[in-house]
């Protein structure tokens, strides 16, 4: 008779898993407990507190809640943007300005305020020309008047407002100064503007006008 190696082959498999489970009980084989994972705590999140919408008139002080927008530049030819956004006043009367540190401006005008934040960049970076255009607060938008002026300081934007009446709006060129020349930074870059505290120069929200005392 004939007897084929795969049919021997099989015939040993199947004596052999026979014998296995005879052998062995399944229900004897020691369960294996996994071990307990650590309990993974999940710190608290702060989120940034919300933004409340607040009334502001430039009569007031700076306190909690209030929100300036403002663009720095280092330079005015060639003008670097440090910082362009908008930051709170926390509860401690602080704004956040990142790696250029935290600045109280609580309680101080909106003119004190942009003078404070000018300060920190200029101990950041050591430059000496520094310009902080303040755009708005809360939703005010806002001008910078300074140099030879009655009045320097920051003043309400307006629809229509061009060099010669924003001057105006800020009491007029300076009695003492014989100067017309004006220097208007837009968007960082500071242009020169002969007579022009009588032209008619369109402005936008966070323009810097200078008013030279002798030009």
């Amino acid at each position: 008779m004939k007897f084929s190696a795969s049919r021997f082959f099989t015939a040993n498999i199947a004596l052999l898993t026979l014998m296995l489970s005879s052998c062995v009980s399944w229900d004897k084989i020691p369960k294996i407990s996994l071990p307990k994972l650590p309990e993974m705590h999940v710190p608290f999140v702060n989120h940034a507190p919300e933004d409340p919408q607040l009334p502001f008139t430039l009569k007031q002080t700076l306190g909690y809640g209030h929100t300036l927008q403002f663009t720095a530049y280092a330079g005015q030819i060639s003008p670097n943007k440090l910082f362009n956004g908008s930051v709170m006043v926390d509860e401690s009367g602080k704004i956040d300005l990142g790696k250029y540190g935290e600045v109280r401006i609580g309680g101080l005008s909106a003119h004190e305020a942009m003078l404070a934040i000018q300060a920190a960049f200029n101990k950041k970076r050591g430059e000496s020309i520094i310009n902080v255009q303040l755009i708005q607060i809360e939703d005010v938008p806002l001008l910078t008047l300074r140099g030879a002026i009655s009045k320097p300081g920051i003043y309400p934007y307006f629809e229509g407002a061009t060099v010669a009446n924003a001057l105006q709006y800020a009491g007029g060129r300076d009695s003492k100064s014989t100067g017309h020349t004006v220097y208007l930074t837009h968007k960082g870059v500071r242009g020169y503007h002969a007579n022009g505290d009588t032209a008619s120069i369109a402005l936008e929200p966070g323009d810097i006008i200078t008013l030279s005392d002798s030009l």
